[in-house]
């Protein structure tokens, strides 16, 4: 039977994987405030980067259920939340317990650290999934403990392999300097042609994707088939949704593609060669079908599979190749089924 932490730090881990990728160049992270009783007084999620850091935005909320504040709500960047919550805790955290998805970082980038605001509210527990490799990030841990915080990673491979998997797209990017997302949404019949197939939901999700990415890749078929505007015009705040990432499109006979849209004009490269995806440098997203998957099965870190619980008719669906992918972790978006896979 899991503890009590166990099941908080793996509900810590689903809620970030809601956000996945969105937060990238830094990685998904999710925390939440726990009272002395086991009452859950606030969650935060990191989302975008350069915006507070889960811990923050946990703390915040947790000071608000707490105090009633309203105050602490017009906080808006991470600098102004550390300098309200630092002049005004009144010791309210000393009892309360904070689980963390990953070890709270120990440096000063585009927000504050997230170890010395902990270590001030003099939190009781500081439990964590897992700990930061990131070399420039390190050291939360130790600084709360040389603080008297009782901060530890929880002893559990199950919990650590979870965590673990929620940064494989921040661990890729800052290894190999690019992540590259296959994203394919299909139908509960395995058709992915002919019309809208995601949820209202879903898309919002995708085109926040796409306006945090470098690049979009479509293969020609693609293009000839839909001509894609290839935007985040669905974006919802704080995600841009007049984003505009660079395009490119894959294929062997360039001279029988269309005019691109307008919409995609100085954005677009044509490419005959798929293995320039090993050159590009950020979070590549590419969008296609499965005989497109399996031409650049290679070059791809992650497959996210968006799938609609509805068919049509008369839609043939002949893959006529074999993969195999492991799950990392499957979810909802409004009505679709998520499956990120690696």
């Amino acid at each position: 039977m899991r503890s009590l932490d166990e099941l908080i730090l793996w509900h810590c881990c689903e809620l970030a994987w809601e956000h996945q990728s969105l937060a990238l160049p830094n990685p998904s992270v999710c925390a939440i405030v726990v009272s002395a009783n086991g009452e859950i007084l606030g969650t935060g999620v990191h989302i975008i980067a350069g915006s507070p850091h889960a811990e923050v935005l946990a703390i915040q909320k947790a000071y608000y259920t707490l105090t009633k504040d309203e105050q602490i709500l017009s906080c808006q960047s991470s600098e102004s939340i550390h300098q309200y919550l630092l002049a005004s805790h009144q010791n309210l955290f000393t009892q309360c317990s904070l689980y963390v998805s990953l070890e709270p970082c120990n440096h000063q980038g585009k927000t504050p650290p997230c170890a010395t605001l902990i270590a001030h509210l003099k939190f009781a527990k500081v439990c964590i999934a897992i700990s930061e490799s990131h070399t420039l990030a390190t050291g939360g841990l130790s600084y709360l403990l040389s603080q008297k915080i009782n901060a530890f990673i929880l002893p559990s491979p199950k919990i650590a392999h979870y965590a673990k998997s929620l940064l494989l797209p921040f661990d890729t990017l800052r290894t190999k300097g690019r992540f590259v997302l296959f994203k394919l949404a299909q139908r509960l019949d395995g058709s992915y042609k002919n019309g809208r197939i995601s949820s209202q939901d879903s898309q919002s999700f995708t085109h926040n994707q796409r306006s945090v990415c470098n690049y979009i890749c479509i293969s020609g078929a693609t293009l000839r088939a839909d001509n894609p505007q290839l935007n985040a015009r669905y974006a919802t705040y704080p995600y841009n949704n007049t984003a505009t990432p660079q395009v490119l499109v894959f294929s062997r006979t360039l001279r029988a593609l269309p005019a691109p849209n307008p919409a995609l004009h100085n954005r677009v490269q044509f490419c005959e060669n798929t293995h320039i995806l090993r050159e590009l440098q950020g979070f590549v997203i590419v969008e296609g079908g499965f005989a497109f998957l399996h031409n650049i099965r290679e070059e791809i870190d992650m497959f996210l599979l968006l799938e609609s619980p509805h068919c049509i008719q008369n839609e043939e669906n002949h893959l006529g190749f074999d993969e195999c992918f492991s799950l990392l972790h499957q979810a909802h978006i409004g009505k679709d089924i998520v499956l990120w896979l690696k």
